[in-house]
Parts: structure tokens; C-alpha cells; sequence
């Protein structure tokens, strides 16, 4: 078997800055305490990581605390912000700067009287943040019968979740312009994310099968998963190397790995080094690209 690595897979620079921010906190805090506003990465390898820092999540807002509060890169809502500032904390925002480009473009309109449609995963941090920035004018859609709940009479304004796939973005766009000729639309795709969908699509017409890895809990991970599935390839979704099968992949001629955004390369590593012993066993060769 030939095993082919994504060359654009592990952290993005908006997930890799977070968690440096955050391990740079957790060493000059003298009280020790640096909590984050909800987890920092979808992905309990990295959380566990900064929680052997002494980096925890932070479980209550309520006044006097005394440390850090980190602003996760998904970024909060400005009502969000306050709460956090009222408890008297410092501060950090780790917020990802393309995450605030979308928050700055949904600010603008919304206050030229634009109602915001985020297309996006409604129940994700991000979404929830970008959506506190339409001042309640806006809605996160997902699906074409979310259309249906568009208001008729409405300016719209465009964007995406910086996640979102590509392809169901330029779908849902399209819908919503045979509705609305006269919606704006601002594809706020992040580039890497945009790239790493792309190279998974040329990765699938490589190999046999595909094996994705990353948390469970993360959007753009589950998208790569999709993406996978929709190019008709079989697709292995695994946290870490503990979660392999060898006999299910034994028979596949080549099998391509890719890692999530929020995936840090010692778990995406400790994949291909399983795969590099197993190797012996079953004829395979590992590569990258």
C-alpha cells in the first residue's frame, strides 16, 4: 500500500496563534491563573496539552478574577466581550484575523440596515460570535429549506463561516441571489481552508481511500470528512492513532491522510508513525503529497 500525506494538513495560523498566545500567557501570569472562554481547540489532544500548562476553560463568569481571560480564535459577540470585561480579568483576544474580517464586514452592513445571512453551522462558536455582530439582524443558514426563512422584503448581506465548505457556500450563494438579485455577497472562505479542501479533492482522485484526523468536535475537520465522503472515497475519521484498523485498510492500494485545522502535527505525526510500523506487515510506503 502507498500512503500520500496532505501537504496542507495541522494547525492553521489562526488555531497555531491561539495556542501560542496561549501557552505565552500561561508563562507570565504570576497568579497562574489563564482560563479560556470555552475550549480553545476542537481537539481534546491539544486540550490536554495546555491543561498540563495549568490553562483551563473557564466555567463561570462572575467578578474578580483574578488572571487571564483568552478570547479563543473563533472569536465572541461584543456583548460577550463585556460580560468577560466586567470580571475584571485581563484580557487577551486571540480571536482569528480572518474570523474578524467577517465580524468587521457584519458590523458594517448591519448598521447600513442589511440583514446578515451567515452560511454556517448556527450551533458553532463562531457562528454564535458573528452573529452577536448583526445587532439581532441576522440568521445562519445551512441548508436550501433554511432559505424559506429569509425575509422577503430584506437587503441581505452574504457571508460564510470561515470554515464552511466551499462548495455548499457557492450553492446557497447562488440560491439566494435567484431570490435576492440584489444581496451582497462576501465569500469570507478562510484561503487555507479553501486550500486544504481543494488539495483533498486532487488528494481523492489519488488514492483508494482517505483517513481524516482531527477532533471529533471540530467543523472543519467533520467538512473534510464530507468532502471525502461526496468524492466517493471510503473515509476513515480517527482522533489519533489509537482509533486505526489495519485490516480495514489493508486492502487498499493507496490511502491519503489529511489533518484539520485544528489538528496539531505531534497527533497527525503519531498517525503516520503507526502507519510507518505497520508498514513491514502489510508492504506499505509512506510519502508525502
Amino acid at each position: 500500500m502507498k500512503v500520500r500525506i496532505a501537504k496542507t494538513s495541522g494547525f492553521c495560523f489562526g488555531v497555531k496563534r491561539a495556542f501560542e498566545i496561549a501557552l505565552r500567557e500561561a508563562k507570565m501570569t504570576e497568579s497562574g491563573n489563564v482560563f479560556t472562554d470555552g475550549p480553545l481547540i476542537h481537539n481534546p489532544q491539544a486540550l490536554e496539552r495546555l491543561q498540563n500548562q495549568g490553562i483551563k476553560i473557564l466555567e463561570e463568569i462572575k467578578r474578580n478574577i483574578k488572571g487571564t481571560i483568552i478570547i479563543r480564535s473563533h472569536g465572541v459577540s461584543p456583548e460577550r466581550r463585556k460580560e468577560l470585561e466586567k470580571t475584571g480579568a485581563k484580557i487577551v483576544d486571540a480571536t482569528c484575523p480572518k474570523v474578524k474580517i467577517v465580524q468587521s464586514v457584519i458590523s458594517q452592513y448591519a448598521q447600513k440596515g442589511f440583514y446578515v445571512v451567515i452560511i454556517g453551522d448556527k450551533s458553532h462558536a463562531e457562528v454564535r460570535g458573528l452573529l452577536g455582530h448583526a445587532n439581532e439582524k441576522g440568521i445562519a443558514i445551512q441548508t436550501e429549506y433554511d432559505l424559506k426563512k429569509l425575509p422577503s422584503s430584506a437587503k441581505l448581506c452574504v457571508v460564510a463561516q470561515t470554515t464552511q465548505n466551499k462548495d455548499k457556500f457557492t450553492l446557497l450563494s447562488e440560491k439566494i441571489k435567484e431570490r435576492f438579485p440584489e444581496a451582497l455577497i462576501f465569500d469570507t472562505i478562510c484561503e487555507t481552508n479553501r486550500n486544504r479542501q481543494e488539495e483533498l479533492k486532487d488528494l481523492c482522485n489519488l488514492v483508494d481511500a482517505i483517513i481524516v484526523v482531527g477532533g471529533k468536535e471540530s467543523a472543519n475537520t467533520r467538512r473534510s470528512v464530507e468532502i471525502a465522503k461526496s468524492e466517493g472515497k471510503p473515509t476513515f475519521f480517527v482522533e489519533s492513532e489509537n482509533e486505526l484498523v489495519p485490516d480495514k485498510l489493508k486492502d487498499f492500494k493507496e490511502v491519503g491522510i489529511i489533518g484539520g485545522a485544528s489538528t496539531p502535527d505531534w497527533v497527525l505525526s503519531r498517525v503516520v508513525s503507526k502507519l510507518e510500523k505497520l508498514k513491514n506487515h502489510h508492504d506499505w510506503k509512506i510519502e508525502a503529497g
